[in-house]
């Protein structure tokens, strides 16, 4: 089999491709043959040990595949060889390879969603379809009329947040961006406005008359996350989501005492550790709503295992709307 390996921390020249055994049958675990890999910035601070305390070097990145099941491990029941799945893998990652170890809990069947899903829209949503599947429907428990606000709205992450708040009852989504030309590359993602990011609180308090939003997506981090309790109202609810600004945020317990405002973080990893049954039902749920079209993926460029260098660089250089995917 193939398989990108990262031996140490490092730039893109640490990404090297290299023939290994195939995988052999695991109890509890189903093998998958990998047909496609999400790439994903997490990946990009894999491959630079941001991660390396819980995941040491040498390591194979990738959070999120889809594929066929090669082998059904002894114990596992509900999946059938040749079966098409979508997995979450950012527990163990190992998606850019050929072949992968899944677990049954985190794996979804993509021929029992009532509707037909190809592989290349499992594996580009599946991580960030779920996340913010979770985060509108369960952190923040999004209620019908609700104003909200996203950050990276272009990225991965944000294309499914918008869409999935307006499904579940957002009234108003605004979303952030970068700069002006994500403004139009992100137009298709069910935003009521795009704003670059500079401007977010002003924006924010005009189209709001000075009240803000119910809910802050953030996955941004830094002065961004901080300002963004400006363009909160009263009880309102901010989640972060990541950091993706690698800034620290400068706040105290009193700006959240003294206006009546909440702040949750939500890692999807840290949940699938705890309750992976949890996750795979939302997991499913998620891809349900892509495979019915009422959600739509965005995937920004699909390129062969041995082009993942290319990938990479178009996530460090941040110029990507929706997903990239590798073709294995």
């Amino acid at each position: 089999m193939k398989s990108i390996t990262v031996k140490q921390a490092g730039g893109i020249e640490e990404l090297k491709i290299q023939e290994v055994a195939d995988l052999t049958p695991k109890a509890g675990w189903l093998t998958i043959d990998v047909a496609y890999a999400g790439v994903g910035f997490v990946d990009v601070l894999l491959r630079k040990g941001e991660f390396s305390s819980i995941t040491p070097f040498p390591v194979t990145p990738g959070l999120e595949v889809s594929g066929y099941v090669r082998e059904v491990g002894i114990g596992v029941e509900g999946f059938y060889v040749g079966q098409p799945v979508a997995s979450l893998t950012l527990l163990d990652v190992g998606g850019y390879a050929s072949q992968a170890y899944v677990r049954p809990e985190l794996t979804v069947p993509l021929d029992n969603l009532g509707a037909e899903i190809d592989l290349s829209t499992a594996a580009a949503a599946i991580v960030n379809a779920t996340t913010a599947y979770l985060a509108v429907k369960e952190i923040h428990n999004m209620k019908q009329g609700d104003q909200i606000l996203v950050h990276g709205a272009a990225g991965g992450l944000g294309s499914f947040l918008g869409q999935i708040a307006k499904h579940y009852g957002a009234s108003k989504v605004w979303g952030t961006v970068g700069n002006k030309k994500k403004t139009k590359l992100a137009s298709n993602l069910g935003y009521d406005e795009l704003i670059v990011r500079a401007e977010f609180v002003e924006k924010i308090l005009g189209f709001t008359s000075q009240k803000g939003v119910d809910a802050v997506y953030d996955t941004i981090g830094g002065e961004t996350q901080r300002k963004s309790l400006e363009v909160l109202r009263m009880f309102g609810h901010l989640i972060a989501l990541g950091n993706a600004s690698g800034q620290k945020v400068n706040y105290t317990n009193t700006d959240l005492w003294f206006t009546n405002k909440s702040i949750t973080g939500f890692m999807l990893g840290g949940l699938s550790a705890v309750d992976p049954k949890r996750v795979g039902q939302a997991a499913k749920r998620a891809l349900q709503l892509l495979a019915k079209k009422q959600i739509l993926t965005e995937i920004y460029g699909i390129y062969p295992l041995e082009q993942v260098v290319d990938a990479h660089l178009l996530l460090e250089g941040k110029e990507t709307v929706g997903k990239l995917l590798l073709k294995i």
